[in-house]
């Protein structure tokens, strides 16, 4: 026996699914040991003969069929069937993989089958279903909790910023308690919002509004942060008031997240653009920052919970990373879509909202051939 089929048969004898190998002339030339107890099959039996009669009948006309196909066009298979214990009345419902395994010459010289329990599957993705529902009731009940105390401690720093005589230590204490009890407040928000998002329990107060008003509405919120990073920013916007029906404070939020990540991904000193723009019925909002960027590989992960938009892991970026995850359910619930570019690390990132805005006569129709720039924030 070669050292490499001895260490494909040691392998395939310590896995608990189905392992089965049958040879160009129909034969079992190998059944790990879960095989061979569960089929009452040995090495050396004709398979076809041996395997039919543990077939569920409802079963048996399909996997014939699949089976006659695979081996006349050499391709793999995957297919669902029961299949009864040797020993016993039951049967089991069954995924089958089956892959050809080609010789020198590229002719067929066996098939590996391998069969895992797909009830057992179905079992396992049910309790992971169960575990991450419990891990996002547990943490609504956590934000809720914490917004109790929260009221209180905000209302204290309040009352300590009207005390102007209070002595300079205790002024840029207040000071500093106020600026993390933000923080935190925001934190708790996303929590509340995020378990809110997961089902489906976000409503939306929906009427027409000017895009601008809301754009605009984000980069105040979002002007702390830009400010404190030195950040310049520039809005560009279209001569004509472009209307989309929305929640105006649930785009506020989208737009300031966007800002904000941008302002956290960006070195000191950085560029923010935006601008908003038509193209055809869609109102297209677009961020765009010189800041780290974002590696290939993770453009398709920055808007799942608790991934940072820099490509990093929550923790690096100052946040849980909800932000983006909220921002594409936003979105999605407004009927529009969110996206994200980026050449690569250190080459900047952008972020294209897109949301509906026919040209009927309840929308004043936008114009992005006569665009206004300004800055606002240097």
């Amino acid at each position: 026996m070669h050292a490499t089929e001895a260490h494909f048969r040691c392998l395939a004898d310590a896995l608990p699914q189905f392992v089965c190998v049958v040879d160009e002339t129909g034969r079992v030339s190998y059944g790990n040991p879960t095989w061979c107890e569960f089929m009452g099959i040995g090495v050396g039996s004709p398979f076809l003969a041996s395997f039919l009669p543990a077939l569920h009948p409802g079963d048996r006309p399909l996997w014939e069929r699949t089976w006659e196909q695979a081996v006349a066009s050499g391709e793999p298979y995957v297919l669902e069937r029961r299949v009864r214990h040797a020993t016993q009345s039951t049967y089991v419902r069954q995924l089958e993989r089956g892959n050809p395994v080609r010789d020198g010459d590229g002719r067929i010289a066996e098939w590996i089958l391998t069969a895992a329990d797909a009830d057992e599957n179905g079992r396992l993705i049910t309790q992971l279903r169960r575990s991450l529902a419990g891990k996002d009731r547990f943490l609504a009940l956590l934000a809720h909790e914490m917004r109790g105390p929260l009221a209180p401690i905000s209302s204290a720093l309040q009352l300590l910023a009207l005390h102007v005589n209070e002595p300079p230590v205790v002024r840029q204490s207040s000071t500093m308690m106020a600026r993390q009890l933000a923080q935190l407040v925001r934190l708790v928000d996303d929590l509340v919002d995020l378990a809110r998002s997961q089902n489906a329990q976000i409503p939306l107060k929906r009427g027409l509004l000017e895009l601008e008003t809301a754009v605009r509405a984000a980069v105040e919120a979002a002007e702390p942060i830009i400010t404190s990073h030195g950040h310049h920013l520039t809005l560009v916007t279209p001569a004509d008031t472009m209307i989309v029906d929305g929640d105006a404070g649930r785009l506020t939020q989208v737009f300031a997240n966007l800002l904000v990540n941008a302002a956290k991904f960006t070195h000191n000193g950085g560029e923010i653009d935006v601008s908003i723009q038509r193209e055809a019925d869609w109102a297209l909002v677009r961020v765009r920052d010189s800041g780290i960027g974002i590696p290939p590989d993770m453009l398709a992960r920055v808007f799942d919970p608790y991934v940072q938009a820099g490509g990093g892991s929550a923790a690096s970026g100052g946040g849980l990373g909800l932000g983006l995850a909220l921002v594409r359910h936003l979105i999605e619930l407004h009927g529009g879509t969110v996206n994200a570019y980026s050449d690569g690390p250190g080459k900047g990132s952008e972020f294209i909202v897109r949301l509906p805005s026919p040209r009927g006569p309840e929308y004043r129709a936008g114009c992005s051939a006569n665009e206004c720039s300004s800055v606002l924030l240097t």
